[in-house]
């Protein structure tokens, strides 16, 4: 992947909380580099990543419009890169601006913002089985878009597990099963309606008890992961 840093708006370049734009794949900050700023998503959508030494890779979070990522001291724990186009506020987490930072309220919400995601996180990655974490992902993910409308899942289907320490296959069978279940309805490529918000939400909970993947019959629903291979990329 190129490591591309993405561009500043000219017009307020010398602002002490620039703008910056990056295109689908750019990197904003990579894994170790001085962890010097902090990033609001104005639009589009961020992933973060950690890379193991073997070249594996865990997505910790993705983040929408209105979050906050990158608030570390140090040296970046993993690096965070574009999933879609992107526009972000850079904030400074430099020593110099700390008083200030202190006095401005909105530091404090992007704190709580940022404790809030990481809790999310922790929550999602202790579900015990792939439907329990797909549900609840599916779920978080339907928060932040508008109530009963379908909502575009602007990740890949590897993005989400290599984030949910599943496998594609797992993935795409499990979303078909969610399909053939009636908990949810695909309205075009990469967009998905929850039908049965209860029947999801109880599921993800756990007190719902899915079919385990591994012990079902070869596959005959009549959505199958094949359908997801075309619609969500890899």
């Amino acid at each position: 992947m190129l490591r591309l840093r993405g561009h500043t708006e000219p017009r307020i370049q010398a602002d002490l909380c620039p703008i910056l734009k990056f295109r689908k794949g750019e990197i904003v900050y990579a894994q170790g580099d001085p962890a010097t700023d902090w990033f609001e998503v104005l639009s589009g959508t961020v992933r973060t990543c950690y890379l193991y030494s073997d070249g594996h890779r865990q997505l910790t979070g993705f983040f929408y419009s209105g979050d906050v990522f990158g608030i570390e001291t140090g040296h970046y724990a993993s690096s965070a890169e574009a999933v879609t186009a992107v526009t972000l506020r850079r904030n400074p987490q430099r020593r110099e601006h700390h008083d200030e930072a202190q006095k401005d309220p909105s530091v404090h919400v992007a704190y709580q913002s940022a404790l809030n995601n990481a809790q999310a996180c922790i929550f999602l990655l202790g579900r015990r089985t792939a439907s329990e974490r797909l549900a609840a992902f599916l779920l978080a993910t339907a928060k932040r878009f508008i109530p009963n409308k379908a909502f575009a899942l602007p990740m890949s289907r590897s993005d989400i597990a290599d984030h949910l320490g599943l496998t594609i296959h797992t993935v795409s069978r499990t979303l078909s099963e969610f399909v053939r279940r009636k908990l949810i309805r695909l309205d075009g490529p990469q967009s998905i309606f929850i039908e049965d918000h209860a029947g999801l939400s109880s599921l993800a909970r756990g007190e719902e008890q899915a079919p385990s993947l591994a012990e079902q019959r070869p596959y005959q629903a009549k959505t199958n992961s094949s359908d997801f291979v075309a619609q969500f990329g890899n």
